[in-house]
């Protein structure tokens, strides 16, 4: 089973992400004015989670409709934000081609799954679904930042009493992915996730339909570097 289905749809999920719901306020106005569409355009969250981006998105008049894997996210997200959703796995999305004018993938959303094929095949699905000329915002780690982080502390066990769990974070042996393992509410996690190079993610999107139209560095919109923490490429569907 792929690890997503079961971290990303257990109660412990919100434990372990308490702190994106403040970042929200920042991530949130910033990411929707990076994806840059006019008022009355429709976006296509993915993955949507519990919503807390969305109100972010509506505020600049946008009409939006989310998508994620995880029925408890979704149960969440029409209590607290209702708007069309849609259970749905990104390598068959259920929309028709052309019918979005974005698509907004935020906070490292790609690379979920085990090759590189399927996660070419969710973006070639996102440029599917877009209109000729729709936008793609693909928010990600910088993977020189993530580089940085982890020396020191790489394989070794993280307390996060606060926050009520544990962390240890590994490099894959080929280093092309990293493996973040969590103990909380008694039970253990495992995320594994692909960190492609800046090359890597050029290359997969202009063969899943794109031209790369911008890069940022950070929310605020500076310039990329290889050293960013974040990775935010603004593509436009050709």
């Amino acid at each position: 089973m792929d690890w997503f289905l079961r971290d990303f749809d257990h109660p412990a999920y919100f434990t372990i992400y308490a702190d994106k719901a403040a970042d929200a306020a920042l991530e949130g106005p910033a990411l929707a004015a990076l994806l840059d569409l006019p008022a009355g355009s429709r976006v296509l969250d993915l993955p949507c989670g519990w919503g807390r981006l969305n109100p972010h998105l509506r505020a600049r008049g946008l009409e939006t409709i989310g998508g994620d894997r995880s029925p408890l996210n979704l149960k969440k997200h029409r209590a607290c934000h209702p708007v069309p959703l849609v259970c749905l796995d990104f390598r068959a999305l259920p929309f028709r081609p052309a019918c979005a004018d974005g698509v907004f993938c935020a906070f490292t959303s790609w690379g979920y799954f085990a090759s590189e094929e399927e996660n070419l095949r969710q973006l070639t699905e996102f440029a599917r679904v877009l209109r000729p000329g729709g936008v793609l915002l693909l928010d990600l780690a910088g993977r020189a930042f993530l580089q940085a982080a982890m020396v020191g502390v790489e394989g070794d066990w993280l307390e996060f009493p606060d926050e009520g769990y544990q962390e240890r974070v590994q490099w894959s042996p080929d280093r092309r992915r990293i493996r973040t393992e969590r103990l909380c509410q008694g039970e253990a996690f495992c995320h594994d996730i692909w960190i492609p190079t800046d090359a890597e993610v050029r290359a997969c999107l202009d063969q899943a339909g794109f031209e790369v139209a911008q890069v940022y560095g950070e929310l605020d919109g500076r310039p990329w570097t290889e050293e960013a923490e974040r990775w935010i490429y603004r593509a436009i569907r050709r």
